[in-house]
């Protein structure tokens, strides 16, 4: 009778569901008493229940067939954190002194990761134990040494101390566990694999914000691990790091110009990586022609030729390039022939987007508000000029010349600026209606850019123009699926 039950336990997944709900409840339930009993820190409480769980969503993928009981473990358990944190209780692993989302972006990484890329366990075993192990060893390290070096590279200070820690505890586990579940990496290979990957997700700690290492760390190592595996192990020390190298050359230049900021500039150099390997030039060269460009027209002002420091960040970049950039990745996993217009698409909107404010910021006329028609001050969100406009026609078609060189027919690539062209409109739009704008007690300032002495004008304080700029990417593509579906 007891066989049976322990083969049903073993075999059936509902069952196995169950179970770990249960653990995990029992695990919760065990912290939140011994807060209260102040047997342990809230700190001590947050890591084991960070270990613990992070090591049993590591091995889901060969316990589960198939994703749907996991993933709703993920979804049921992002719920709870979530309703919990809003309604301050479970104390014992979010209360930590300072504002983090970190119980919430881990189920929500776990899920959106499993429901994607299930296919790949091994994959997500080591993205996971990654998560479970190198980095709390990196928070125990950052606060417990005694000379900490902090730094700041976006928002949340870290230690370099805990960030080596990070780094070598990373590769270790690389390096064990490659060699377990990836037969045809050879030492050579799994050295350099264990180096890159190590310094990807240290990189992804060291910039992330409000606990978004639980998001950023198992999503960037599960596809540089997908990359070595996807890249000719033979080629890897010649084309492949050469170009890595160029990319990095590059935007190191553009770094010490003052364009992007060190997030920007780590997160443009990861983002230049990923679509180089799971795209190929094709993929990044229309990006780089937006950098370039955007770069360019950034140091022009109205009266004359007068350098101005954009000095974007890694929030700035990846509101540009991230939709383009998942699109590609997304096309490496299930391959579509539209997705690459639509990745055209994106870039052709970001560049419209950009020439038409760079360009209308050297017009004679002062902008015109896209929804109130009241005239705004150059560089507002929402204001619009003929140069302005006839900016935002040339930066897309600019995109759709590079579309020329790759074969996209010409339809289509009508079709992309087209697109490209109506989302730098909805991105104006958005700027005058939901984004925030603050005004000054006397009426005559208006900025997106907020300060203690102005008030909101219009829009929401949750909304500013990173986020306006997502939209506008993501509206590309969009547009360009409706224009295709009437043709």
């Amino acid at each position: 009778m007891m066989n049976n039950i322990f083969i049903d336990l073993v075999t059936n997944e509902w069952y196995l569901f169950l179970l770990f709900f249960i653990s995990i409840i029992i695990l919760i339930s065990l912290s939140e008493l011994s807060l209260k009993k102040n047997m342990l820190s809230v700190h001590a409480n947050r890591i084991i229940i960070h270990i613990t769980v992070g090591i049993a969503v590591s091995l889901t993928p060969h316990i589960f067939n198939t994703h749907l009981q996991p993933a709703l473990l993920a979804f049921i358990f992002f719920l709870i954190n979530l309703i919990s944190y809003h309604n301050n209780i479970l104390n014992s692993f979010h209360s930590i002194g300072r504002v983090s989302y970190g119980t919430i972006f881990f189920p929500l990484s776990y899920l959106l990761i499993s429901i994607s890329f299930w296919d790949y366990p091994n994959h997500i075993t080591i993205s996971f134990i990654l998560l479970a192990i190198a980095d709390p060893i990196a928070s125990i390290v950052g606060e417990n040494i005694n000379k900490p070096i902090s730094y700041t590279l976006l928002t949340d200070k870290k230690t370099l101390q805990g960030s080596i820690a990070m780094f070598i505890c990373s590769m270790i586990i690389i390096f064990i566990l490659s060699n377990y579940f990836f037969h045809d990496w050879n030492l050579d290979f799994q050295i350099v694999a264990a180096i890159c990957i190590g310094l990807a997700v240290t990189l992804a700690e060291a910039i992330s914000y409000k606990g978004s290492d639980n998001l950023t760390i198992p999503i960037i190592a599960f596809l540089f691990i997908k990359l070595f595996n996807h890249i000719n192990k033979n080629e890897l020390m010649i084309d492949n790091f050469l170009f890595a190298a160029l990319i990095l050359f590059i935007l190191f230049i553009s770094y010490k110009k003052k364009q992007l900021s060190v997030s920007g500039y780590i997160g443009a150099v990861v983002m230049a990586i990923l679509l180089y390997g799971f795209g190929g030039r094709s993929y990044i060269y229309p990006l780089v022609v937006f950098f370039i460009t955007s770069s360019i027209l950034s140091h022009f002002k109205k009266d004359n030729i007068k350098i101005k420091k954009s000095n974007r960040n890694i929030s700035q970049v990846y509101a540009n390039g991230g939709i383009a950039l998942f699109i590609c990745i997304i096309n490496h996993f299930y391959y579509h022939d539209l997705m690459y217009p639509c990745f055209f698409a994106s870039v052709a909107a970001a560049n419209s987007d950009t020439w038409g404010t760079e360009l209308g910021k050297m017009s004679n006329n002062s902008p015109i508000d896209i929804i109130s028609r009241q005239v705004t001050a150059p560089g507002t969100s929402g204001g619009i000029t003929l140069i302005g406009t006839i900016g935002s026609i040339l930066g897309s078609l600019v995109i759709g010349l590079v579309g020329y060189f790759f074969y996209i027919s010409f339809n289509l690539l009508l079709l992309v600026i087209i697109s490209g062209f109506l989302s730098s409109i909805i991105d104006s739009i958005l700027g005058s209606t939901v984004q925030a704008r603050y005004i000054s007690a006397d009426g005559f300032i208006i900025t997106e850019k907020y300060k203690k002495s102005l008030y909101l004008f219009t829009g929401s304080n949750k909304i500013n123009n990173d986020i306006v700029n997502l939209y506008c990417t993501l509206s590309g593509p969009l547009i360009f699926l409706l224009l295709f579906s009437f043709i």
